[in-house]
């Protein structure tokens, strides 16, 4: 079910391989997309957030259903990157 709830009842936060492997992907990529928006000038947050909605749609569409299913988790990580790249942008 793609639209479950953020933490699923039931087992722990990141408690499975599936949902490790999505949160890791999507933080060394969000990650990535920040320094290199931040090396060009224009990080803000909006470019970790579009490659967020990039990632989703990817994962949904072409990911195997185990990990399109977890989804969710790329969303918790993206939040303290996007907060981190929009405090530390010019510095």
């Amino acid at each position: 079910m793609l639209l479950q709830s953020f933490f699923d009842p039931g087992h722990g936060f990141l408690s499975s391989v599936d949902e490790r492997t999505v949160a890791v992907l999507a933080f060394v990529l969000f990650v990535v997309v920040g320094a290199v928006a931040e090396y060009r000038g224009d990080a803000r947050g909006g470019t970790v957030v579009a490659a967020l909605v990039g990632f989703v749609v990817a994962l949904v569409l072409w990911g195997p259903p185990m990990f399109a299913e977890e989804w969710h988790y790329a969303v918790v990580v993206a939040v303290p990157v996007v907060v981190a790249f929009y405090f530390y942008r010019g510095r």
